[in-house]
């Protein structure tokens, strides 16, 4: 078993690396050795093993619960597990690995990183609208995958709790800086998770325009089978260029609850 090295305030561990000189984040099994959360390729602990932590937060309103530190709460029974964050409303409920995300109005449950997150349902985990960014740099043509934040690992990974579904608009934005070329790329996709599986149920591109130049530039949504499953997104490029990516992703979600 790798041996831990260090916790931070916001529940993070790092291992002893192999040489037993520096740290390592770890892979699944060493974090899941200790009973502990590995996601985002981060290993942390989980939610019912945190603290509450009050002295590094603002709250304001009644029972409301905060982990992590730099959150920030207005209304009542929110309960934030990430850092960086804020809920405003009621009954919002902000994940451990949701840092730097947004909780907005009544029963919204935030699980990414960086998430903008609105509902007003009055059932608990029941549906959201949700905005996602994503960017990235490619410098050829082989096909790359764009993440959270550009934060590695960090993917739109489903709640495989029960059966749901997901409207999704894409908008990408691709800038050739060294030759001053741009353009962009929209889709709006279908998914759902039912049987214990993601699929995609449609795909239409909808627009793909901009410089000539990079007519070759593309991206491609897939379904991935994992634990949880996740969405994956993958830009292919120009050989010996350099894209900057700018991806954002609005979903409208509805659970099965």
């Amino acid at each position: 078993m790798r041996k831990i090295s260090s916790i931070d305030n916001r529940g993070r561990i790092l291992f002893v690396d192999d040489k037993g000189t520096g740290t390592t984040t770890g892979s699944k099994a060493d974090c899941e050795a200790y009973g502990y959360d590995f996601k985002n390729n981060v290993c942390k602990i989980p939610t019912s093993k945190q603290q509450l932590n009050q002295t590094n937060n603002f709250t304001y309103g009644r029972n409301n619960k905060v982990s992590g530190v730099n959150n920030s709460t207005l209304g009542y029974s929110n309960i934030i597990n990430g850092s960086n964050s804020i809920s405003i409303g009621n009954n919002n409920i902000t994940d451990v690995y949701a840092d730097n995300s947004i909780a907005l109005g009544k029963n919204v449950y935030t699980e990414h990183i960086g998430e903008l997150s609105y509902s007003a349902s009055k059932t608990p985990n029941r549906a959201k609208f949700s905005i996602l960014q994503y960017d990235g740099v490619t410098t050829n043509n082989t096909a790359t995958e764009l993440f959270l934040g550009g934060n590695n690992g960090a993917r739109f990974y489903v709640n495989e709790s029960c059966e749901s579904a997901y409207y999704i608009e894409t908008k990408c934005v691709v800038l050739d800086g060294t030759n001053n070329n741009a353009k962009f790329m929209t889709h709006l996709l279908l998914y759902k998770y039912a049987n214990s599986t993601l699929t995609e149920i449609t795909e239409t591109p909808f627009v793909n325009t901009g410089d000539s130049s990079l007519n070759a530039v593309s991206i491609a949504f897939a379904p991935i089978s994992s634990t949880p499953d996740y969405i994956e997104v993958k830009v292919t490029g120009l050989t010996s260029t350099r894209l900057e990516y700018n991806l954002i992703l609005q979903i409208t979600e509805v659970k099965n609850v």
